[in-house]
C-alpha cells in the first residue's frame, strides 16, 4: 500500500523502483494530495505532467521564495537565523524575478550552446580519461564512484576553475549537501549537521571569490567574482550561492544521468546494441537518459493567489513540491513512459524543469552524456552488471551511489 507520505522517505525516493511506483499510485488515484507531517510545514504534492509544465511556467503566480526544496522545520528556522533565508542559500533556483533574471544574466551567455560547443575537445579527453581508467582497471569497476561521479567533476571544476587537487573535497561536500539524508554520505544525523556543510562551502568559495578579484583569470570564478549587477559588484550571499549550485548541481545531476543512464542500456539491451551501431543517437539517447533518471526530485513553489488543481484549492500562501520524475513518467503527457527509448522525441521531457527556471546548464549536461556514452561505446566490447546497484538516500537530488559492473575492452 502507497501512502503519501512516503514522499518525505529518503529510502523510497532514492530508489527509481520505489519511487516511480508511489508515483503511478500518485498520479492515477491522488494527483493532488496535502501532505501534513509534523517535522515539515505543510505542503501539497503535484505529480502529473501537465501541473509541473503549469506551475514551472506561470513564475510570477508560483514563486521559489520563501520555500524551494522540502526541509524540516527545525532546518529551516537554523538557516533563518544563519543568513536570514529559510532556503540559507541566495542560489537562482531560490530567486524570483526581477532578481532572477538579472543573476541569470551573468552567466547566461557561457552556457549557451555556441561557447557550450566550444569545451568539445576537452570534454572529450576528459571522456578519454576516464575510459582510459576503466581499462586499466582490468575488467570490473564501481562505475558510479569509479567513473561516474568523478568525470562530470572534472569538467565542472575545469570550467569554473578549481584545482585537481581540491576535487576530492568538493565532491565530498556535495555528496553532503544533497546526500545528507543518506547513512553512506551524510555528515550525521543532526539538524545541525546540514548547516556545518553550508559553512564549509562558504568559507571556501569566500576565498575563491578574494582570489579571482585580485588574481583575475579566463575561468567561470572570475565572472562571478567580478559580476557587476545593476551598478553595483554582486551581493556576497547571492555571489558565494553562485558558486555553490554551479559546483555541486554542475556534476552530480550530470554523474547521476551518466550512471543511471548505463544502467538503463544495461536493462534495455536492445537500446544498448542501437546506440552502438548508431553512434549518431548519442544526443538522443542522452535526452532519453536525463528523462529517465530525473536526478532532481523536486522544487517547492509557494501561491500569490487561490488556484485549483483537479477540484483541490491551493490557497495563498500554501506551498507546493512539484515532482519531475513523476512528471517524465506520466503516460498522459508521454507516450509508453516506462520503457527507455533512445529514439524518442524528448520535447516534452520536464528533467530540466521548464520556463524560466530551465536549468542553465542544460546544453553542457547534454554535451556530457552524448560524448561520454560515444567514447565508451566505441572503446568496449561488452558491459554488464557485476552486483545490485544501491542508490543514494535522498528526496532532492537523487540516483545510484554504487554499480559494480565487468566488461572487456576491444
Amino acid at each position: 500500500m502507497h501512502r503519501s507520505t512516503d514522499i518525505l522517505d529518503p529510502a523510497i525516493m532514492g530508489n527509481e523502483t520505489t519511487m516511480h511506483a508511489l508515483f503511478d499510485h500518485l498520479r492515477d488515484n491522488d494527483p493532488v494530495v496535502y501532505l501534513d507531517h509534523p517535522d515539515y510545514e505543510p505542503f501539497w504534492v503535484l505529480t502529473r505532467h501537465e501541473d509541473v509544465k503549469y506551475v514551472s511556467q506561470n513564475n510570477d503566480l508560483f514563486i521559489n521564495n520563501p520555500r524551494t526544496v522540502i526541509v524540516p522545520q527545525e532546518f529551516e528556522k537554523m538557516l533563518l537565523e544563519q543568513f536570514g533565508t529559510r532556503n540559507g542559500l541566495e542560489t537562482l533556483i531560490h530567486m524570483d524575478n526581477p532578481k532572477h533574471r538579472k543573476l541569470r544574466g551573468v552567466t547566461r551567455d557561457w552556457f549557451k550552446p555556441t561557447p557550450i560547443g566550444k569545451l568539445t575537445p576537452m570534454i572529450e579527453a576528459i571522456a578519454h580519461e576516464y575510459v582510459d581508467k576503466m581499462e586499466a582497471m582490468g575488467g570490473e569497476c564501481d562505475f558510479v564512484k569509479d567513473v561516474a561521479l568523478l568525470y562530470p567533476l572534472r569538467i565542472i571544476m575545469k570550467i569554473i576553475g578549481v584545482v585537481p587537487e581540491e576535487e576530492q573535497m568538493m565532491l565530498k561536500l556535495t555528496q553532503e549537501l544533497f546526500g545528507g539524508q543518506d547513512p553512506d554520505q551524510g555528515r550525521g544525523n543532526e539538524v545541525g549537521d546540514g548547516m556545518g556543510v553550508l559553512l564549509d562551502f562558504f568559507a571556501y568559495f569566500k576565498n575563491v571569490v578574494e582570489d579571482r578579484k585580485n588574481n583575475p583569470t579566463d575561468d567561470l570564478a572570475t565572472v562571478l567574482a567580478n559580476a557587476i549587477v545593476d551598478g553595483s559588484p554582486m551581493e556576497e550571499l547571492d555571489q558565494i550561492s553562485y558558486f555553490i549550485i554551479t559546483a555541486t548541481a554542475g556534476h552530480d545531476t550530470t554523474s547521476a544521468t551518466t550512471s543511471g543512464g548505463l544502467k538503463a542500456l544495461l536493462d534495455f539491451p536492445e537500446q544498448l546494441d542501437k546506440l552502438r551501431a548508431n553512434p549518431d543517437l548519442a544526443n538522443a539517447a542522452a535526452r532519453e537518459m536525463i528523462r529517465w533518471v530525473s536526478p532532481v526530485r523536486h522544487m517547492m513553489r509557494t501561491c500569490t493567489e487561490d488556484v485549483e488543481f483537479h477540484g483541490q484549492i491551493i490557497r495563498k500562501g500554501e506551498s507546493l513540491a512539484i515532482w519531475y520524475p513523476a512528471a517524465n513518467r506520466d503516460e498522459r503527457a508521454i507516450v509508453d513512459p516506462h520503457k527507455f527509448d533512445i529514439e524518442r522525441d524528448n520535447r516534452n521531457q520536464m528533467a530540466f524543469g521548464y520556463g524560466g527556471h530551465m536549468c542553465l546548464g542544460q546544453h553542457l549536461a547534454v554535451l556530457e552524456i552524448e560524448i561520454f556514452f560515444k567514447v565508451l561505446l566505441s572503446r568496449i566490447d561488452w558491459i554488464e552488471l557485476a552486483a545490485e546497484p544501491k542508490w543514494v538516500e535522498a528526496m532532492f537530488v537523487g540516483g545510484l551511489k554504487s554499480m559494480p559492473v565487468r566488461y572487456a575492452f576491444k
